[in-house]
């Protein structure tokens, strides 16, 4: 039997949304501070390729909301203006991390009723794709990978379209 891979990526046009930090370990945010993994809400990301590569979910649950843009972030005191980003020196450190203990705040007082939640079952898209061979080049023997596009629109609804692809030696890595 052939393993599968589990990814996902969220996509939107317009405006900027916020996720509730319970999605499944991803390893392409292997490089990603502890700090920013560990937030309650996720602000800073939005795809994740599953980890251990083979691992498949019962379920991935995703919970969004819209956001404020980064402009509108850095004007209310919740986004890390760009000299400060990369500033360095432990003044910087300190700023940087008050702004980001306010906005998990800010977000934090979120109603309950304004999230929305997205299900996805991936054991039912590997049974979907368990005899279709993935087009293209990929390392055969690393399986193949389904990848969920989830596009969020400005109403808050979503449209999720599924690709299959062989997983690639360069995947490993790729963000």
């Amino acid at each position: 039997m052939m393993k599968n891979s589990i990814s996902y990526a969220i996509h939107y046009e317009t405006g900027k949304f916020i996720y509730k930090n319970n999605w499944p370990e991803c390893r392409n945010l292997t490089m990603t501070p502890d700090l920013i993994k560990n937030q309650k809400y996720i602000t800073t990301y939005s795809s994740c390729k599953v980890s251990p590569e083979g691992y498949v979910p019962q379920q991935i649950i995703i919970e969004y909301v819209p956001w404020l843009t980064y402009e509108e972030q850095i004007k209310k005191g919740y986004g890390v203006p760009e000299e400060l980003r990369y500033a360095q020196g432990e003044a910087a450190a300190k700023k940087r991390l008050a702004i980001m203990a306010a906005q998990q705040e800010r977000i934090s007082k979120i109603p309950i009723t304004a999230w929305k939640k997205i299900v996805i079952t991936p054991p039912k898209e590997v049974e979907k794709y368990k005899y279709q061979v993935p087009e293209g080049k990929g390392n055969r023997s690393r399986g193949k990978n389904i990848h969920y596009i989830i596009s969020l629109n400005p109403d808050g609804s979503y449209d999720i379209e599924t690709k299959l692809y062989w997983v690639s030696k360069y995947q490993e890595n790729w963000n």
